[in-house]
């Protein structure tokens, strides 16, 4: 957190500054309404003259205002870019996770975090952390016209209990984060909810709104119910604080009063006493306020730190050239009820390859493999003899998802990446295919709106503008028109350049197109070679007449 407060140090420095002078300004104020009343009264009086008070009194009015606006200026300005860099960073963080890593958790944790948690970070703990060191400020400077102006048996009274107030927030601000903490986590478990929840819109109709709206309630009730259980302690707390500062001000006010009656204590001084009670009780009050703030986001803290402190392994040898080809050594796998084991095999530059099998078989295991999003637990692959876990293989590969994402902008943002491949092989890609689907495609502001073949169409364009030499693509004509499929397939055969491994259920004479063909079964491959020697196989026509059912 260091880094984020070195970076609006200056920001901090000048608001603290300009709220200094406010309490200067704030704590004349009561002197000169000293000043005023023995003046008046005939009583010794420092000032001698009505208007030089007057002058002062306005001054030390304007200059409250002027400063208090510039600290509130600069209040904004750490605040807001506080919560940008936290946010920016928390997001390059993320970006840079291995996809397993970022597949641990719920998208609405992250969601969470970035709308919930680094909020409450700048609201929550930066402003009261430089609250504090004001409210340390204002303590001073009132101390120092508390006992020049005021008599120092109500000083020494007002001083003592406010110290001894502060031993409360010391005593809940622990159960109080506890609270806090348990809150923040149930607002990210209802954003996960509601994103589930969302995302199934179409299984939203009438039969099943009125339970789906009950979970909602359900999860909406509990969280109501955690957000009441910390704000009812929190006011428990602040109650317990204002009681504290209360019974202060009492003990203050009836000496006061008894020394005015005894004649030990001027009018004047008795005003500025009832006006330095006030303000010298306002930051105490202040400062457990803050000090609770501050305490309560400990954990919240934490949560974020852990995520921008995660460490990134960064120094991957990028590899721009694939040369010879890809192997899988004894690679084994397991999750859930699924393995494949000693998983052997070499996938050669240049040649196309499909998996086939049922579901379940293996197929979309060593994609995600080869990809790095799943991790094996025994065995290495290798590309051109190096493990893919000491290389970055962004320029030389791609997968293509079945389910590949759009995102919610221009045919082109979307095939570039926003940019991040180069326009010129967009334009060479859409040429060659002369499709005229790309038409449509081009029209269209929100690519989320296209049809799901069309997404697929443009999911093909975006991996081959990509421009890698290694294409590993997951039922990618699984929502494509039969006309289309062939063009692109024809198409992708005869691309020299791509070494292409393909997952697809397509078990027609379309498969002759592929060098090698893999057949899977449970984690195994039970056949491989040629269309014609594949198609010969008793496990290849069970296959078949599986699907035909």
């Amino acid at each position: 957190m260091k880094k984020y407060f070195k970076e609006i140090r200056f920001h901090i420095f000048m608001r603290v500054l300009c709220y200094g002078f406010v309490t200067l300004a704030t704590a004349a104020i009561p002197a000169l309404q000293k000043q005023l009343f023995d003046l008046i009264l005939g009583e010794e009086a420092i000032i001698d003259s009505f208007p030089v008070i007057i002058v002062t009194y306005v001054v030390c009015l304007l200059s409250a205002s002027l400063f208090g606006y510039l600290s509130m200026l600069y209040t904004w300005k750490a605040s807001l870019r506080f919560e940008l860099s936290l946010k920016r960073d928390f997001f390059k963080s993320v970006f840079n996770y291995k996809y397993e890593d970022f597949a641990s958790r719920d998208i609405g944790e992250y969601i969470s975090i970035q709308g919930n948690d680094i909020t409450a970070l700048d609201m929550d703990y930066l402003t009261p952390l430089v609250d504090i060191i004001q409210a340390f400020i204002q303590i001073l400077i009132f101390g120092v016209f508390l006992f020049v102006n005021v008599d120092w048996r109500i000083s020494t009274v007002i001083l003592i209990g406010s110290i001894l107030t502060i031993i409360i927030p010391k005593v809940t601000s622990k159960p109080l984060a506890d609270k806090r903490n348990t809150w923040l986590n149930q607002m990210g478990k209802y954003v996960s909810r509601i994103k589930d929840f969302l995302e199934g819109f179409k299984l939203i109709q009438s039969r099943t709104r009125n339970n789906i709206n009950k979970e909602h309630e359900k999860i909406l009730e509990e969280t109501k119910n955690m957000r009441y259980k910390y704000g009812k302690f929190k006011s428990l707390t602040f109650a317990l604080e204002n009681l504290g500062l209360n019974i202060v001000s009492a003990v203050a006010f009836i000496i006061a009063a008894i020394l005015l009656l005894n004649g030990d204590l001027t009018m004047g001084s008795c005003v500025a006493a009832f006006g330095y009670i006030n303000s010298f009780i306002s930051p105490i009050n202040d400062l457990m306020y803050d000090f609770n703030s501050v305490s309560s986001l400990k954990k919240t803290k934490e949560k974020v730190i852990a995520y921008l402190e995660k460490e990134i392994n960064q120094d991957l040898k990028v590899k721009k050239k694939f040369n010879q080809n890809i192997t899988f050594e004894n690679i084994s796998f397991r999750y859930d009820n699924f393995s494949l084991d000693n998983f052997s095999y070499e996938f050669v530059k240049g040649k196309k390859y499909a998996l086939i099998g049922h579901n379940g078989s293996g197929k979309s295991t060593l994609i995600n493999g080869l990809m790095n999003y799943i991790t094996p637990i025994s065995g290495r692959i290798d590309i051109d003899g190096e493990n893919i876990d000491s290389i970055d293989t962004a320029h030389i590969m791609y997968c293509l998802n079945q389910n590949e994402h759009i995102f919610s902008d221009s045919f082109i943002n979307n095939a570039t990446v926003f940019s991040s491949y180069q326009e010129s092989s967009l334009n060479r890609v859409t040429d060659n295919l002369r499709l005229k689907i790309i038409d449509n495609l081009k029209t269209q502001d929100n690519s989320q709106n296209l049809s799901g073949g069309e997404k697929q169409v443009l999911s093909i364009i975006r991996m081959l503008t990509s421009s890698t030499e290694i294409c590993l693509m997951d039922e990618p004509f699984a929502a494509v028109d039969s006309k289309t499929t062939e063009i692109l397939e024809n198409m992708l055969m005869d691309l020299q350049d791509k070494t292409i491994i393909m997952v697809t259920h397509d078990l027609s004479e379309n498969l002759a197109k592929f060098d090698e063909i893999l057949l899977m079964e449970k984690g195994k491959v039970i056949g491989k070679g040629t269309y014609k020697e594949i198609s010969e196989k008793q496990e290849f026509k069970k296959l078949i007449k599986t699907y035909l059912h």
